[in-house]
């Protein structure tokens, strides 16, 4: 039995303010792969999160975030929970109904404070509890809490923007959007790697990857970390790893592509490259399962 979640994704948003009009938001998610260094603490603009994940399960029913800014100006945040959905490549979309098979915490945890104005180098406590009604179903039950900053915008008159025509300013407005997960009741899953393939360099400067499939099964999360490896000179050879990856339930799978960084004289060619996903080193680092990728 293993943990899941996600790694801590990345949100930009920029909000499109028209003179004396409405403001029009434009959403978008991008989500990466976090190095070593990102692992438990995730920062967009000036705002840091840690750590960048919640689970809630068991007797943990609580857990405390902390926030700090890092810029050179006092900050407002404002801080949501919302529902999203992974698609097989690991995007994420902001919904607003479940699917069939979805089931979202939000209406299970209750958290405080609701917004936040930090100074430069201040920090900020973050505390979420989980509320479980007594006729729960057993389950995987996660969200995404969203840290958004909240933009200080100059208010303009009526005859100023009459006279200046039709304008419109950018807004760079920041988030960072981390899951929380409760889990209820007895919970398994089983994951196998498959699909695997190199795909080669094409263009100058390009990188090789190698491309595979998760497969997940059962009622709970895949998380945890990828590596890629191969055997050169008597000696295993790291070529890839990619961090805190996960399948979220109700995801059956997900398309990987990991570059490959070959070090001079390691040869992939009539070689078999090693692919590995285990859990993080906080949960013991267990084998989730392994898979080779013959090199033709």
């Amino acid at each position: 039995m293993y943990r899941e979640t996600n790694l801590s994704r990345r949100i930009s948003i920029r909000t499109v303010s028209s003179a004396i009009l409405s403001t029009l938001l434009f959403f978008g998610v991008s989500s990466e792969p976090l190095g070593p260094t990102g692992a438990h603490a995730q920062g967009s603009g000036d705002l840091v999160v840690a750590p960048t994940r919640v689970v809630l399960e068991g007797r943990t029913r609580s857990e405390q975030l902390a926030l700090v800014n890092k810029g050179a100006e006092s900050a407002t945040y404002r801080i949501t929970l919302i529902n999203m959905r992974m698609g097989v490549d690991g995007s994420m979309t902001e919904i607003s109904e479940p699917a069939e098979g979805e089931a979202f915490a939000n209406r299970l945890v209750r958290y405080s404070p609701r917004q936040v104005t930090l100074a430069p180098g201040a920090s900020q406590a973050v505390r979420l509890i989980a509320r479980k009604p007594k006729d729960l179903k057993p389950g995987e039950y996660r969200s995404h809490m969203m840290f958004r900053s909240v933009p200080k915008v100059q208010s303009q008159s009526v005859e100023n923007a009459a006279n200046e025509g039709s304008s419109a300013t950018l807004i760079p407005v920041f988030g960072i959007a981390i899951p929380v997960i409760v889990r209820h009741g007895e919970l398994d899953y089983a994951v196998e790697l498959t699909n695997g393939s190199l795909i080669p360099a094409v263009k100058e400067g390009e990188l090789p990857r190698l491309k595979f499939d998760i497969n997940r099964s059962g009622n709970r999360s895949a998380f945890g970390d990828l590596s890629a490896s191969v055997t050169s000179g008597g000696d295993e050879v790291i070529l890839g790893q990619i961090r805190r990856l996960a399948v979220y339930t109700p995801n059956q799978s997900r398309t990987v592509e990991m570059i490959l960084r070959v070090p001079e004289g390691t040869k992939l060619s009539g070689n078999n490259i090693k692919l590995t996903y285990k859990t993080i080193p906080d949960e013991g680092s267990r084998l989730l399962s392994e898979t080779t990728v013959a090199v033709p």
